[in-house]
Order: C-alpha cells, then structure tokens, then sequence
C-alpha cells in the first residue's frame, strides 16, 4: 500500500506522542463501508487502512538537522528559550518544522537549561531530510498550529514570520509592548501581549503588525492577559478576581470590538459550532460545576456530571459527531442533551476524567482502568456495543483511526499472549505491534 504525503505525516504524528517504548495497539471496530468524514475531525485520522502494522520508516537525527556541533532538537512549538532533554515537531501540511539549538549547560534539566539562538528546519516527511534550515535568534514560541502556509513565532518584544513552503525569513519586527502570542491567519497576523500590565492586541500584515489596529484593554487587578481566535471571530480578555471565582472572562466581537459577554468563573473555553463552557469551583483541582454557554454568554445548561473534556482525541466518524462533555453527549450547534452514559467519564484522584479515548465510525471508544476494560458505545444512543479487557486500561495514550481500526500506545511496552486488535462484537483479530526507541515514524508495509 502506497501512503500519500499527507498519510505519511498523520502517521508520524502518532508516533511523536508515543514514550520510549510505548506499544502500538490496532483496535478494530467493524463497521458498514465509511461515508464522508466531517471535516471537524481529528487530525490524528489516516485515509489509508491501518489494517497492516507500521514500520520503522527513519528515525529523527539532529546532526543530520544541524551543522553546529552541540546542537539539541528543541520541544517545537514551545519552550525554545529552555532545553529539558525533550523535543518534538510541528506538522507543517506538506512538511514538519523541527527547531535546533545550543543548551547552555545546566545542573538539573528539570529547572532547564538556557537556549540562545534558535534555528528552524523543515524536515521531508518522507526519509526526515532537511529541506531548509532557517535562524531566527533567540524565541520563546512558536504558534501551536498552522492556520496559513506562514509561521510566526516570537520572543521578548519582537515576532518572526517565516514561510513553511521554503523556509524564508518573511519579516522580523519589534514591538513596544511584551509578546506573549501570535496567530497568522492568511495573509494577516494577529499579536497579543501587556505593556505594563495592560493587554494589548494588534492586527495587521508580517512587516506591519499593527496595521489594521492596535486595542489596549483595561487592566483590571493585578492580573489582565488577551488573548484571540479568529476563527472564532472573538477575543477574550481575562483578568484575575478577587478570590471566587478566580478570574473575570470578557469576550470581545474581534471586527467591531464590541463587547459580548462577561462571566466571573474559574474557567471558560470555546466548544461545539460557537458554545461556551464555563466551569466554578475548580480552584481546588476538583472540576466544580461546568455550564453550557450560547454565544451570548447565556445559559443553555448545566453539565449534570462535569468532568475534564477530553479534547484531543482521534475521531473518524460517518456523520458530524456530538459535542461530549462530562457523561453526556451534545449537539453541537444547540447543546441540546443527546445521550448520557457514566461510563464516558472515570474518577481518579485529582476529580472525574473523561474516558474517552477515540470515535471510530459509529462506536465510541472509553477506557475503565478499574475494571480494565475497553468498552465501544453507540454513537447515536450511548448504548454498550461491547465490553474487552485490557489490562492496561489506565496508560491508553493518543492514537490515530482510519474509521475501522483505532492504533494507540500504552504503558506496558509488552506483546502479550492475546492478540488484538478488538472488533465490534469485542473478539481479538490480530497481534499487537510494537516498535522501541524515540523519534520513530511507522510506515505501512506495502501490500
């Protein structure tokens, strides 16, 4: 089987959030022939079958990356201006952006040790040659994500764009106020930060940053951060109470500027088609209560069981799939409460924990560690579908679907004496699959 480009990266994503030693796991959900996938779906989804088990394809290797002796991979996008002994990547489309540099030397890496200049290379998915290599001085941050082919990252008082195409150095401008983050959204870039306190928010062009506009919002205790999504169209503005709640959440129109809501909470954060979910009383490290917002900051709901969302997750299905929070599942343009099962949330020390673990087709993957199980509920009813052990239940760990089978890693670093993966009437098909080592890619073999 010949992978696409695009299908050679997903698959390297997996491999990039496994640990040293980490076992792939294929989980197969047996399921009618796949229709079209939303587009709201994970990218941890491959359009090729993980019907066959991956490869080792190349291994990451930082004197291939580098030419200055000396040199770390770096944890891209984030932490550049500090080395803890880890790195990562950042998919890139077409291409993954590594980021190298020179730790100075340090005691104990978990106080980290000091970076200086960072230089940016893109790395071909394919073999993991460098296809160019670009510095940019000292940062502190990459944007996690690429919204257009540009990438900006920043440090101290300035923002660096550079084009993921070839690696050209766009444009490097300072600013009068501190940088704590950047979003570059076609062609215009968005720059939050605080002078002196007080929040500021920019938009303009990579050369320009405050082209289009520049807004300072009042600081409000002693704690004011902004902080922008335009695919949201908002800005939200958050500033420290004076107790309970923690914080003051003000969400912005991002054209007009017009105020839309303000809400006193511990938390808030966007979810479904432009909902809200707003959290109390988590100050503790419990989870609190949880309320389901309309775009108007309105309340729709309370979240019955509130829990930490899962929201990194692979998610394959035939049809747009409802929004989960807590137990429940939601639709995701009106919050209307569409099934609930308590098996979607597990409780654990510091509060109740989402369960889920992947949407593949029409089943709902869920983990119960006490039980040391794997159950697949019905997409459209919350009703058990099937129930296998897995006696590693607990260290269920990232994953990718290709709609039919979920690929996972877990703790054990073990094959054991049962295959899997584990198909809709809860039977194993075939053995686990495994691969050593950090910085591994998997390739599917050809069949």
């Amino acid at each position: 089987m010949n992978l696409t480009r695009s299908e050679r990266w997903k698959l390297s994503a997996l491999v990039l959030a496994m640990v040293v030693g980490a076992v792939f796991v294929a989980v197969r959900v047996a399921t009618n022939e796949r229709e079209t996938v939303d587009a709201r779906q994970s990218e941890s989804v491959v359009e090729s079958s993980l019907d066959s088990p991956p490869e080792l394809a190349w291994t990451a290797d930082v004197r291939a990356l580098s030419d200055n002796e000396g040199d770390v991979l770096l944890s891209m996008p984030s932490l550049l201006d500090q080395y803890y002994g880890y790195s990562g990547l950042l998919d890139a489309g077409t291409v993954l952006i590594a980021a190298t540099g020179y730790p100075l030397p340090a005691v104990d890496l978990s106080s980290g040790a000091e970076v200086g200049a960072v230089t940016l290379v893109g790395v071909d998915p394919d073999d993991g040659a460098p296809l160019w290599q670009t510095p940019i001085g000292r940062v502190s941050q990459c944007a996690p994500e690429l919204e257009s082919v540009l990438l900006a990252c920043w440090g101290d008082r300035r923002v660096v764009s550079i084009d993921t195409s070839d690696g050209a150095l766009v444009a490097d401008v300072g600013t009068d106020f501190d940088v704590n983050g950047a979003r570059i959204v076609d062609q215009t870039v968005f720059v939050s930060g605080n002078l002196d306190g007080t929040p500021v928010l920019t938009k303009g062009t990579p050369a320009a940053v405050e082209s289009d506009f520049r807004r300072t919002f009042e600081r409000s205790g002693d704690f004011s951060s902004v902080y922008v999504t335009p695919d949201r169209k908002s800005v939200m503005l958050t500033s420290r109470g004076d107790g309970t709640p923690q914080y003051i959440y003000t969400i912005f129109d991002l054209d007009s500027g017009a105020e839309v809501f303000a809400y006193e909470g511990d938390s808030v954060r966007s979810v479904g088609n432009g909902l809200w979910l707003s959290s109390v009383g988590s100050e503790s490290g419990t989870v609190g209560t949880q309320n389901l917002l309309a775009a108007d900051g309105s309340t729709i709901r309370a979240i019955p069981r509130p829990s930490y969302g899962a929201s990194m997750y692979p998610s394959n299905p035939r049809n747009p799939p409802p929004m989960f929070l807590g137990d429940g599942a939601y639709d995701p343009d009106t919050g209307d409460e569409l099934w609930r099962n308590p098996a979607v949330v597990q409780s654990e020390f510091s509060g109740t924990q989402s369960a889920l673990v992947a949407v593949v087709d029409r089943v709902v993957i869920v983990t119960d560690p006490e039980a040391k199980t794997l159950t697949g509920l019905d997409i459209d009813d919350g009703a058990e579908r099937w129930v296998t052990p897995w006696e590693d239940a607990y260290w269920v760990r990232s994953g990718l679907t290709d709609g039919k089978n979920f690929v996972f890693g877990d703790y054990q670093a073990r094959i054991p004496s049962t295959p899997a993966p584990v198909r809709s009437d809860g039977r194993f098909r075939n053995p686990k699959v495994w691969i050593r080592g950090t910085w591994s890619w998997p390739r599917l073999r050809d069949t």
